[in-house]
């Protein structure tokens, strides 16, 4: 799978368009700007409107006073994982809000449309769609539901096909392009990661590394090494080997220690994806194949198991029972070199004094082309439409629509004023940020829940020793069975 990043700044604004797949501050804008600062301000304006790619959607069509209601998951205790990118009040100075108010308002002054949202727990998603399918109401437009929710709907005949559905044109770059061929089973689809959203973003791994302990330990230029393609796992290993220090001299290693990488075990099902493996990959004609043996995936798997059981520089929070909470401010408070981590820590380590860069997951070799981001299914959730809409043209003109302008709107909210302007600390690493965005892997073993090897590679930090061949012999049999039923669900779909 290979895709090229073609339209990801435009005019100084970034947007999370074509996606590659080759792996397989507070304060609130002044209410009176200067002159200079408008006029700036319309100049590129007018840049991007002439730049921007349009929707083809039919003219003169507008649905005055339509409520378009997007039913979204959540998790209690996640609070910052709440949507924020469907429905916005009002503007607060907020970036993220106040864009998510001009895409709504702009597109409701246009087709007479307005959006609105209902949060649901993640564990009720599935059910409330469920009894509206067969219950013949047409209550939820779209749904955006995490994937070990979504599965169920998928196999269970709840979900329309995405490229079937009138108005919705996916060779847009505002449809990630990696989703839509990772995904794509026999023409059908049934969810998708769009600009849309911002949720399936924030869920996408990467690595925090904190500045002032590469400095003490005369490191070379991070960032150089990522762009003349030199990191690599082992690359990563060598900058850290040396960097892990018992502080309190009490002979052992824990939370009041040094460390050169703070993990858990996510960091092997990432580095695995990071590494340009993948569980499950679409063939030729789109139908999904095993593809986790081989020779370079085992080595990646010992290179990961090697470095993530080295419990004298390796911490895995997880196995020394610290929250995520606590794991993070093991990082803030500087008892770490590098920290795995999910973008949606960006936000809330900007508070830290220990200051950090972003890093992308490191490559398998040099050989690997490109950099690649692991989507996570338990932080994210991708965009369906459920069976029961009514008017699907009407919910594909929308969702069309509203991906379109988010492209513009959203986007480079998120990207360039959220993330950049008040969260990222160098420009380097704005940098990182696009190379992060840009090449992120959605494996149908994880997103369609097939087999048990995404958890033999999740759990690999965890091993008393490396057999993942061993494992695989054991389950290569039954994953393939699964994958066989997994289809054939499929193609009795719409």
């Amino acid at each position: 799978m290979k895709r090229t990043l073609t339209v990801f700044l435009c005019a100084l604004l970034a947007a999370s368009s074509v996606l590659t797949a080759s792996c397989a501050s507070e304060d609130k804008p002044s209410s009176t700007p200067t002159t200079t600062a408008a006029v700036t301000e319309v100049a590129e304006t007018e840049a991007e409107t002439e730049a921007r790619i349009l929707p083809d959607l039919p003219e003169g069509v507008t649905y005055e006073g339509y409520e378009f209601n997007v039913l979204h998951w959540y998790v209690d205790g996640w609070e910052w994982r709440m949507s924020k990118d469907i429905y916005a009040e009002s503007e607060n100075g907020d970036p993220i809000n106040d864009a998510v108010y001009k895409r709504n308002s702009t597109l409701n002054e246009k087709y007479g449309f307005t959006v609105t949202l209902q949060n649901e727990a993640h564990g009720n998603v599935a059910g409330l769609v469920q009894k509206s399918v067969k219950g013949g109401d047409d209550p939820y437009d779209a749904v955006f539901a995490r994937s070990p929710e979504a599965v169920g709907l998928i196999t269970g005949g709840m979900l329309l096909n995405l490229h079937q559905i009138e108005n919705m044109d996916l060779t847009k770059p505002w449809w990630d392009q990696n989703s839509i061929e990772s995904l794509t089973i026999d023409g059908k689809l049934y969810i998708i990661s769009s600009d849309i959203s911002i949720v399936d973003k924030d869920a996408t791994a990467a690595i925090a590394f904190s500045k002032k302990i590469a400095e003490d330990n005369n490191l070379p230029n991070l960032y150089d090494a990522i762009k003349n393609g030199e990191w690599t796992i082992d690359y990563m290993v060598d900058t850290y080997k040396n960097v892990a220090r018992d502080l309190n001299g009490d002979q052992k290693m824990d939370e009041e220690d040094l460390y050169g990488f703070l993990g858990g075990r996510d960091v092997t099902s990432t580095f695995f994806q990071g590494g340009g493996a993948m569980i499950i990959s679409p063939d030729e004609d789109g139908y999904p194949v095993l593809t986790f043996a081989g020779d370079r995936n085992f080595a990646l798997l010992e290179k990961l198991y090697n470095f993530t059981t080295d419990t004298e520089k390796y911490y895995n929070h997880h196995v020394m029972g610290t929250d995520d909470t606590e794991y993070e401010q093991l990082f803030a408070n500087g008892h770490g070199l590098y920290y795995w981590m999910r973008l949606d820590n960006v936000t809330s380590l900007r508070y830290t004094d220990n200051d950090f860069g972003i890093l992308p997951s490191p490559k398998y070799d040099e050989s690997q082309e490109d950099y690649c981001s692991a989507v996570s299914i338990h932080t994210g959730g991708l965009l369906s439409v459920p069976t029961s809409a009514k008017d699907p043209a009407r919910t594909g003109f929308i969702l069309e629509a509203l991906a379109a302008e988010s492209k513009y709107t959203l986007i480079p909210a998120y990207i360039e004023k959220s993330l950049k302007g008040k969260h990222v600390r160098d420009a380097e690493s704005e940098d990182m940020l696009e190379i992060i965005l840009a090449n992120r892997i959605f494996d149908m073993a994880e997103f369609y829940g097939l087999g048990g090897l995404r958890d033999t590679t999740l759990l690999l930090s965890e091993s008393k020793s490396f057999n993942v061949a061993s494992a695989y012999q054991k389950m290569e049999k039954s994953t393939n069975k699964q994958i066989e039923k997994f289809v054939s669900q499929i193609d009795k779909l719409p």
